[in-house]
């Protein structure tokens, strides 16, 4: 009966009104003071910072009240280097004055990578391995061959590219692909007598490839290179064997016929 009577008394009921509004006023005043310092109702979009550069980014910046952090810098070709090429939060994000704002620019240097092996896959292999490496596909040249689809060569600006050689990302890397051509059998045609540039004519006609081209000492200069003439190959000119599509003939070339056969007329 005395705990009923002291839950019950005067004294109790009054101390214990005055700790729940204490309570209450405390809560209020932590609210109003939450409110002031995360600036409760002022939030506003995230600005655009992408293609300024980071005078342009401090000034907005200042006139928003923000702050910013270059987190990375990447090498893209379309954009201006020293501009800004990504930002978190992005644009349109709600943020509140004094938010942190993460930016990424782009480098004047482009980052080189290692060129992946691609010969010897198949096109759409290929394909992923450039794009993986940060690579772009460039040309697709078709070539006679008894391997349909396969990657036969990588190109850079014309030239052969090895594997493990480093150019810059998003290089454009062009590939030779093999092509097993419809109707896969014709004959080796004679090539002596011709010149390196007639003979790939005539190897293309027929759906075959240009091997090994060796010349010989004779050959010195531009114009010798152009002017060689073709005094053998491999496998010999034969039009009553049939060959797969896509065959190579290896060539020998010199700038006379001092040593060729006197009656090897050029053919196509």
């Amino acid at each position: 009966m005395q705990l009923k009577a002291f839950f019950t008394s005067k004294i109790f009921l009054r101390n214990f009104g005055i700790a729940i509004l204490i309570t209450i006023i405390l809560i209020w005043l932590t609210m109003v003071i939450l409110s002031f310092y995360t600036n409760q109702g002022e939030s506003f979009p995230t600005p655009d910072f992408k293609g300024m550069t980071i005078s342009q980014v401090e000034s907005l910046m200042q006139k928003d009240k923000l702050r910013y952090v270059v987190e990375d810098s990447v090498f893209r070709k379309d954009f201006i280097p020293g501009t800004v090429v990504l930002q978190n939060p992005s644009t349109g994000h709600k943020i509140k004055p004094n938010r942190l704002i993460y930016i990424t620019v782009a480098s004047h240097i482009p980052e080189q990578t290692e060129v992946p092996k691609l010969t010897d896959v198949s096109l759409r292999q290929a394909r992923v391995l450039l794009e993986s490496k940060g690579f772009a596909l460039g040309s697709v040249e078709f070539k006679p061959s008894e391997f349909d689809e396969l990657v036969l060569d990588q190109k850079f600006q014309g030239l052969t590219i090895s594997p493990g050689s480093r150019l810059d990302n998003g290089s454009t890397i062009d590939l030779v692909v093999g092509k097993n051509m419809t109707g896969g059998e014709t004959t080796v045609p004679n090539l002596i007598g011709l010149t390196l540039k007639n003979a790939q004519d005539s190897a293309k006609w027929r759906t075959l490839n240009i091997g090994s081209v060796v010349y010989d000492p004779s050959v010195l200069t531009k114009d010798d290179t152009l002017n060689a003439i073709i005094w053998k190959q491999l496998p010999e000119a034969d039009s009553t064997i049939l060959v797969k599509s896509g065959l190579s003939i290896d060539l020998w070339l010199k700038v006379t016929l001092e040593n060729s056969s006197p009656d090897a007329e050029p053919k196509l």
